[in-house]
């Protein structure tokens, strides 16, 4: 059978992923009314310290905190322009 690594790993056990990145983040004092996207370069060392304390947990793998990272989100919060910065 020809798969990929990924495949090949389902194959024999789950993969086990990141949680509600967004919800550790307000736990950590970020207001819902924040955009936890500009994180990433405003306070990227709590991002993070999110991502360091899953994987500790035993996740396979983490996603980035890019969920609303783009240009109509964003201007929402005046950061439409930011949009590479923050996804990068």
């Amino acid at each position: 059978m020809n798969t990929t690594p990924i495949k090949q790993n389902l194959l024999k056990t789950p993969i086990l992923a990141d949680g509600a990145l967004g919800t550790q983040l307000h736990a950590r004092g970020v207001r819902a009314s924040e955009c936890f996207d500009a994180l990433n370069i405003n306070n990227p060392d709590l991002v993070s310290d999110v991502h360091r304390i899953y994987l500790e947990a035993g996740v396979d793998l983490i996603e980035t905190n890019t969920f609303g990272a783009n240009r109509y989100k964003l201007s929402s919060y005046g950061l439409e322009e930011k949009v590479v910065e923050i996804n990068c």
